[in-house]
């Protein structure tokens, strides 16, 4: 006897949903990579912006020739803004700015509400922790590969994805 649904069975425990179970397009289909971009840039621009201003302020000129000094903490500090606005905006409303604007939403891989506390955290951890890895340069390319696996798989669930348990859909 097969099963009755993704959420439970008759059978026995409830199965994971594949892709062949979301509709091609409209609300609750698979979010595509284009829109999924679009608001990972949204969202970038949103916590690189007080960087930007902290950077412009940094600029000096000294004998004439500009010099930057961009203070030691402003890593650090727009690593923790990434992860502090991911967090929240997952936590509280199932998406970031960039993705309502764009709309899509952050779902649980396993029913498809809203993600919880701990899965929000790691769905923000996993990506901005490469800025933190001794790579230097190299640091932010890992970061946008991390984002980068969501290309990946039938379900394009990336690496903060499968790390969390979630899953990025469509809301139109």
């Amino acid at each position: 006897m097969p099963q009755s649904d993704m959420t439970g069975s008759i059978d026995g425990p409830p199965r994971l949903p594949e892709a062949k179970d979301f509709p091609a397009t409209g609300p609750f289909s698979l979010a595509a990579p284009g829109p999924r971009f679009g608001a990972r840039a949204i969202d970038l621009s949103l916590v690189l912006a007080p960087a930007l201003v902290v950077i412009s302020l940094s600029i000096s000129d000294v004998a004439g020739q500009m010099q930057l000094d961009t203070p030691d903490w402003l890593l650090a500090a727009i690593v923790g803004l990434g992860m502090a606005y991911e967090f929240v905006c997952v936590a509280l409303f199932g998406r970031t700015v960039g993705k309502a604007l764009l709309g899509l939403r952050v779902a649980r891989y396993t029913d498809g509400l809203r993600p919880n506390i701990a899965q929000a955290a790691l769905r923000a951890i996993v990506p901005w922790s490469t800025l933190a890895l001794p790579l230097g340069p190299f640091a932010f390319g890992a970061f946008l590969i991390v984002y980068g696996t969501s290309l990946a798989g039938d379900l394009h669930r990336g690496v903060p994805d499968q790390a969390a348990g979630t899953i990025v859909i469509s809301t139109r």
